[in-house]
């Protein structure tokens, strides 16, 4: 983060929106007489609890990613206390630190940076038990696109299918890996499912599979989404394709898109292909979900190349911090921040260079902040 931005930062935690390091939570903070004794006769958001959320870092332009979270939602004034961590591997392996675990355990909200490491990302999905992963998906006005206006949801397993990591050598030269498909897991899934619809008023639920070939695995899949279906009848839609025939129907006819299912690989690709049709992959939102804690972020690569340089596109995080407004029933900041953020695109020509721009990380970020501060 370059000089201007870090007493851009600066300005704003002075304010009130206190910020520490998971690794030295002891020292002092500054933080203003107001935040820490609220005046009981004060009314709105400003006057509700501060919300503790972990912050880890990542790799590679996480770390600028994070920062520009949390310079957008300064500006926004939004009332979160950041436990920021920087080193998210234990020391002596690729293992979750137990830090890190431990904040999101606490906090039971975080939000992250990139992270390369498979073995990392498994590791933190079995310990929170984070059996999906949604993407929000939908047009940026302003953003060329050739698909038009779209609102899609992809809601996909990230426990079982065939992203397990169960691998083996058979014998030299042949190797095999396991799909996994539990009636357990898949009737949980299909519950969130029709459940998340519901929730946000979602009229349709469209299963990718390809039960033409994998009969059991896939199969088992589908019979979990038919049996919740029966209980959701009068209010969700329901449909099944294959695939490669849901691939075609997103890229053919966009706007009838609404909520898409499926096990882990599938829904990976549904997702990639959606994020491109935003305008890339790494733009599209989303979160993962668990009893235990809800982790957010974009899927976004680390980029180690553009590392330091200014020029990572925050869109994404900033979109899955939006989310994790809402999470947190911070829905006037969450407008506030979403608002911002799609007022650049539309009303000025301010983009980064993978959406065709010239602008630099910071300048994207400095024209959301300005659009926040003048409401504010």
């Amino acid at each position: 983060m370059n000089i201007v931005r870090r007493l851009r930062l600066g300005h704003l935690r002075s304010m009130g929106y206190r910020l520490y390091s998971g690794k030295d939570q002891s020292k002092n903070v500054s933080v203003s007489k107001s935040q820490e004794k609220p005046n009981k006769k004060e009314k709105g958001d400003h006057a509700k609890k501060v919300t503790k959320v972990t912050l880890i870092n990542g790799e590679g332009v996480g770390p600028e990613l994070m920062n520009a979270v949390q310079e957008v939602l300064c500006a926004a004034k939004v009332p979160i206390e950041w436990d920021i961590h920087e080193q998210y591997m234990a020391p002596d392996s690729q293992d979750v630190s137990t830090e890190v675990l431990a904040s999101l355990r606490a906090n039971k909200v975080g939000i992250k940076g990139p992270v390369e490491s498979r073995h990392w990302q498994r590791q933190i999905r079995k310990q929170f038990a984070q059996f999906a992963y949604v993407s929000l998906c939908s047009h940026i006005e302003g953003l060329d696109s050739p698909y038009g206006d779209f609102d899609v949801v992809i809601i996909r397993d990230q426990m079982e299918g065939d992203y397990s990591g169960i691998e083996h050598r058979v014998v030299p030269g042949i190797m095999q890996t396991i799909k996994v498909s539990t009636t357990t897991g898949a009737a949980r899934l299909a519950e969130f499912v029709f459940n998340y619809a519901v929730k946000h008023n979602r009229k349709k639920i469209t299963v990718a599979h390809k039960a033409n070939i994998m009969k059991l695995t896939d199969g088992n899949f589908l019979e979990a989404m038919r049996a919740q279906h029966e209980k959701f009848v009068d209010k969700v839609k329901y449909e099944e394709h294959y695939l490669d025939t849901c691939i075609m129907k997103i890229l053919m006819s966009p706007k009838k898109s609404d909520v898409l299912v499926s096990s882990s690989m599938y829904g990976d690709v549904m997702r990639v292909i959606a994020g491109g049709m935003m305008g890339v992959p790494g733009i599209c939102p989303g979160y993962s979900v668990s009893s235990l804690g809800t982790v957010f972020d974009c899927r976004m690569k680390a980029c180690h190349a553009l590392a330091g340089q200014d020029l990572a596109n925050p869109t994404g995080p900033l979109l899955s911090a939006v989310l994790m407004l809402r999470h947190v029933k911070l829905d006037k900041q969450a407008d506030q921040v979403e608002c911002a953020v799609r007022g650049v695109y539309r009303d000025t020509d301010i983009r980064t260079q993978d959406v065709g721009g010239t602008a630099k990380c910071s300048e994207f970020v400095k024209a959301i902040c300005d659009r926040l501060e003048q409401e504010n």
